[in-house]
């Protein structure tokens, strides 16, 4: 190559560098050795001299060089001192640029001991190549390496003209271009611009006067940079050096957060930067004190005044600087609201006397508004390990005024209290259960039980409670569970479930575990005991099982056999109410779902075969065992009876009475389980096929319930991926036309297509949503097109659960039918026709374009459709959609729709008018600006 490299002629020796530098790069990183890389070097400094076309040639070999394992140590001073002598880095392309800014970057980290002993000139040719870099693509590359670079790579004399390179930029005024393939926000260019800008000691100085500078600017954008800049800082240099500068910094950020800025992110910020100064002060206390009085001495005049425009920002402040010096700033900022809290009464001990009204300077909902700066005052410094730390004497006399608070007026009804008055200092008391005193928790343990056995107050002490139990067990089970346990029975019913509701968030407490379940079992279990009072203990049971804790769940189970003394309560001679039964089944399904399989086996075996199903009590215990029964067990030897039993009940519920239709609903539901559950067996399928048999035959006595009953097996049937639920729904089909069925068959469509949350359905097939649409819509066929409306009542039920994937696939065949329903009088269908329109009119379908000459007059009609408020708001939300579609397109449409939405803009509801008004605004705009 050598012709090539010496050539006289300039393209030759292009030709030639570019060819060796190619070289270069694609060899293995090994195959050279020292001496032949450092020729190689030296050949390529040497190129340097040369003419300018030849440099980019020589940076790619420079690239590739810096990649050899064997480099020697003296080459990257060589490689830097020839390039900054004999060419300039923004005399280049953007990609040449580039890749000398890479080159910088593995310079740096590989050779840092002989660059140092460069001295100086390296990072000044490295100022060189940086300044007036303008491509936002290299400068990112450049901010992202440079802080580290900085960190190891001492300045000397340079330190201010380095900051000034960095600088020039600050605040970022950049715009992306979201066609730039690599794109690079202006938020993500800041935030590496500011790690540069405090990247070395030296730039302290100079940036806290440019932060300060920036900050007084009207760009938003220049003001959040300058503070996260300020934040920085205070992150990065030591708190001595910092905090020379801490007066001129309270003095720029005070005109931002103090009153406040209009911009909420501003002012965010501001308060953000203020604690991160704060909590890295709090390490050297005379310097965080310094900080926080020369803040509270702003600050604290305007605390306590709660109408005065200044007290926002002053408690945002002060709970800032609460977070930086939990006890300097606690301490202060209490004492200055306990001047203002002092009560005219001194706290009695509640022998005798009653507490007056408070009488200081604060009205009660100014003295909310403080009682919940003290709570977040007290949560801070709990949460920074400083709560117990507190002036004693300080927090006592605030504990008093929050109790006197709690004890006013106390006995009077619920209408003459203010509630949110005792809510706030029952949350400042919460927040500061270790600092109570001995003197204020014996009185604060007599007001809890006036407040929980209030008759009409509905106040719930039940944090606070459980935060006492947890620091005084003792004090609190003999002052206040032994209280509400003793006098328990004396207690109206209003009084005892909120008992009961605070003692059971005491429960996972070791030491009142055993009193409270004694007490909720003993009312649940034993006999005598009313039935209004037992279903309040019976609740108190489901509260429990409603835990996420699984296995306080199961020691509950194990402990205390509860499943053994629910059915036992069930299942005996003395009747229950069908609340208590439905609490009873709900607890049994929880304990059962908790338990592992084959414990479960045991228990459905052992009760089942003692249930007959005719009885309300034994049907609800076989709710309880069923509905969440593992779909690993099987009930083939009790399916038959089942089956059976369950469809007498289901068949008796058209007698009159209101127990018994929630007796036939629970059978249904119970039987949507059992087929849903069964194995896909011969016999089973006997039993069924028998059962279908006797539903028809029901059916031709127009049995309504049978219809009903079908439906549900149906449902069960189709969720479990069965054939027979194919025979089922063509029963049901032609039943749609029936003189006296055809209501409650349409409605059999809706029962199976619907999903009821609380119905655990264990085999569940997969795209048995598809199946049951396919299904629906072949047996329909023509039918559809029929007059009877019945029919397109059932599809609808059916579409509407089928996945949008399978509606947009079937477009052409359900679209006719959609358009079809928008002229019927159905409520019901309307809506679901409705929302389906909606969300293929969003995605833009080019069906829903082609037929826009019948959606739209539709639209208009329903929205004056006077039957359904729900309706008319979502014709009006199909038709503003509309208005996605190309102009060109609604053009002619345009006028006709404007004018007959004015009768829709002076509806009687105020949501209709709402939705008017933004679909006519919509409309209007159409062609204004659009160019389509």
């Amino acid at each position: 190559m050598g012709f090539a490299l010496t050539s006289t002629t300039v393209e030759q020796r292009v030709k030639g560098t570019m060819f060796l530098s190619y070289v270069l790069q694609e060899i293995p990183k090994d195959y050279l050795d020292c001496k032949q890389l450092e020729f190689i070097t030296t050949f390529y400094t040497d190129r340097c001299k040369d003419q300018h076309s030849v440099i980019p040639a020589v940076i790619d070999g420079f690239c590739a060089l810096l990649e050899m394992n064997e480099l020697p140590e003296s080459s990257a001073p060589k490689i830097m001192e020839a390039f900054f002598k004999h060419s300039s880095c923004q005399s280049h392309q953007r990609g040449e640029r580039a890749k000398w800014f890479k080159i910088l970057k593995v310079s740096a980290e590989r050779f840092e001991k002989a660059l140092m002993r460069s001295g100086t000139d390296f990072m000044f040719g490295v100022i060189n190549s940086i300044d007036g870099e303008r491509d936002p693509r290299n400068l990112d590359f450049v901010f992202s390496f440079m802080p580290d670079l900085l960190n190891r790579f001492p300045l000397f004399h340079l330190g201010e003209e380095m900051f000034e390179i960095f600088a020039c930029y600050f605040p970022i005024d950049f715009t992306p271009s979201r066609d730039d393939p690599s794109y690079i926000s202006r938020d993500e260019l800041a935030h590496k611009l500011s790690n540069c800008l405090v990247a070395a000691p030296d730039f302290l100085e100079f940036v806290v006067p440019l932060a300060l500078e920036k900050l007084q600017s009207d760009l938003i954008v220049a003001k959040l940079d300058a503070i996260e800049l300020l934040r920085k800082a205070a992150l990065k240099f030591s708190t001595k050096s910092f905090s020379e500068h801490f007066d001129a910094i309270w003095t720029g950020l005070k005109t931002e957060i103090f009153p406040g800025s209009d911009n909420t992110d501003i002012v965010t910020a501001g308060l953000a930067a203020l604690r991160t100064i704060f909590e890295k002060a709090h390490a050297t206390p005379d310097i965080s004190h310094s900080h926080q009085t020369k803040v509270l001495g702003t600050i604290l005049s305007h605390l306590t005044d709660v109408n005065q425009r200044l007290y926002n920002p002053s408690t945002a402040i002060a709970l800032v600087c609460v977070a930086g010096d939990p006890l300097f700033a606690g301490e202060r900022i209490l004492d200055t609201f306990l001047l203002k809290l002092t009560t005219k009464s001194a706290i009695i001990d509640g022998d005798g006397e009653k507490p007056v009204s408070p009488t200081a300077t604060y009205d009660d909902e100014q003295r909310i508004k403080v009682y919940g700066i003290m709570s977040q005052l007290f949560k801070i410094t709990a949460i920074k390990n400083c709560l117990e730390k507190l002036n004693k004497s300080v927090c006592e006399q605030i504990h008093a005024d929050t109790i006197t608070v709690l004890r006013f007026n106390i006995d009077a009804n619920a209408e003459k209290q203010n509630v949110d008055l005792k809510y706030a200092a029952l949350s400042v008391l919460s927040e500061s259960v270790p600092q109570l005193s001995e003197k204020n928790r014996a009185l604060l343990y007599k007001v809890l039980i006036q407040l929980i056995t209030h008759n009409s107050l509905e106040l719930e002490c039940v944090e606070l409670l459980e935060l006492l139990g947890a620091c005084y067990p003792i004090e609190v089970q003999s002052n206040c569970i032994d209280v509400l346990i003793r006098n328990f029975t004396i207690y109206a019913n209003f009084v005892k479930r909120k008992v009961l509701q605070h003692l059971l968030r005491l429960v996972i407490h070791a030491a009142f575990t055993s009193r409270i379940l004694n007490l909720v079992c003993h009312y649940a279990f034993d006999k005598n005991i009313s039935q209004d009072v037992r279903l309040l203990a019976l609740e108190a049971i489901n509260m429990l099982l409603n835990s996420d804790d699984t296995r306080l769940i199961v020691d509950l189970q194990t402990n205390n056999c509860l499943i053994s003394k629910l059915a036992e309560l069930a299942l005996g001679d003395t009747p229950l109410a069908l609340p208590a039964l439905e609490q009873i089944a709900a607890a049994f399904s929880r304990i059962e779902e908790h338990l592992p399989v084959s414990e479960q086996y045991i228990i459905a075996t052992e009760y089942l075969s003692q249930l007959k199903l005719q009885s309300a009590e034994h049907l609800y215990v076989a709710k309880g065992l069923l509905s969440r029964l593992h779909r690993d067990i099987s009930l083939d030897d009790f399916f038959e009876w089942l089956l059976n039993d369950l469809t007498m009940q289901s068949l008796s519920g058209d007698v009159v009475g209101k127990d018994k239709e929630k007796l036939g609903t629970v059978a249904r539901e119970l039987l949507c389980i059992l087929v849903n559950r069964a194995e896909d067996n011969g016999e089973n399928r006997k039993h069924l096929i028998n059962l279908l048999a006797l539903l028809k035959n029901k059916i031709k006595e127009e049995n309504k319930m049978a219809v009903e009953t079908m439906a549900w097996l149906a449902k069960g049937l189709v969720i479990s991926g069965s054939e027979v639920a194919d025979n089922i729904i063509e029963t049901l089909i032609d039943l749609l036309e029936h003189p006296s069925l055809s209501a409650v068959a349409t409605r059999a469509f809706e029962i199976i297509s619907t999903e009821y949350g609380e119905l655990f359905l264990p085999k569940v097939k997969f795209l048995y949503k598809q199946k049951l649409f396919h299904t629906v819509l072949t047996k329909l066929g023509n039918k559809l097109e029929a007059h009877s409306e019945n029919y397109l009542v059932a599809f609808i039920f059916v579409l509407k659960t089928a996945p949008h994937a399978v509606q947009k696939m079937n477009i052409d065949k359900i679209g006719p039918l959609l358009f079809k329903s928008l002229d019927c009088d159905n409520t019901t269908m309307l809506c679901i026709s409705l929302d389906i329109c909606q969300r293929f009119v969003t995605a833009g379908d080019e069906h829903f374009l082609r037929h826009l000459n019948h959606i739209i007059p539709s639209c208009l009609q329903l929205s004056k459709y006077q039957k359904s408020m729900k309706v008319r708001i979502g014709a009006l939300s199909l038709l503003h959609d509309i208005t996605k579609y190309p102009t060109r397109v609604l053009l002619i449409y345009k006028l006709d729709v404007v004018l007959e939405l004015a009768p829709a803009l002076d509806d009687r509801k105020r949501l209709v008018r709402n939705a008017a008004v933004r679909t006519r605004n919509a409309w209007f705009l159409v062609g204004s600006s659009d160019t389509n």
